[in-house]
């Protein structure tokens, strides 16, 4: 099976507890201390049928990218009932991350392949690529990533107010009243990395 999905969750467990005991902020800044760690050198899944030794990434990015997971879902009674689910349906399986992508699929009828394959199957995470029009005060937005269906929606503009953006890989423009500078990404809740531009 592929080890990811054995060490992956075992490291989002411990965000898990971190949550359960401390609540959702500490558990963020906890699981948001694990990026120092990740090298994004090679995937965490190499190709199959090759003695492929996983890097320690399958650990700390496997965690990250749940928790993301988990913002893309944005409905965290959802998600538990979903971490639960997942865990009840495969608990004595020996499983492929393709069972893992199809679970997700049909439990929440959203197409989350292409975010699964970024993550587990490339080596970049992906970039937020964010042009500043100083003039007319829009921003335009798209994603840089392997994966050319790759459509995340994330949270982006202030953290008191985020608004949810459907980036694609083609250029979107919308109207924001917040400049370049005090423009955020809410950057603990989805593993990315952002780049800022002025148009």
């Amino acid at each position: 099976s592929d080890e990811w999905i054995h060490e992956g969750w075992g490291t989002y467990a411990e965000c898990v507890y971190v949550e359960y005991m401390f609540g959702k902020k500490d558990a963020l800044k906890y699981i948001n201390g694990y990026k120092s760690k990740v090298r994004n050198q090679q995937p965490i899944i190499g190709p199959h049928e090759v003695n492929y030794t996983p890097p320690q990434d399958m650990y700390f990015k496997g965690a990250l990218f749940l928790n993301t997971l988990r913002s893309v879902i944005d409905d965290d009674a959802r998600w538990w009932k979903l971490v639960r689910d997942f865990y009840n349906h495969f608990k004595y399986r020996d499983i492929m991350t393709e069972d893992v992508v199809r679970f997700f699929n049909e439990k929440t009828g959203k197409n989350l392949t292409p975010i699964f394959d970024q993550y587990l199957r490339h080596t970049a995470i992906p970039t937020l690529e964010l042009q500043f029009q100083e003039s007319d005060g829009s921003v335009s937005y798209r994603w840089k990533a392997d994966e050319k269906d790759f459509a995340m929606p994330i949270k982006v503009g202030r953290k008191d107010a985020w608004q949810i953006i459907r980036p694609t890989a083609e250029w979107q423009t919308m109207k924001s009243s917040v400049r370049k500078d005090d423009f955020e990404v809410a950057t603990d809740l989805y593993f990315v990395n952002v780049s800022k531009m002025i148009g």
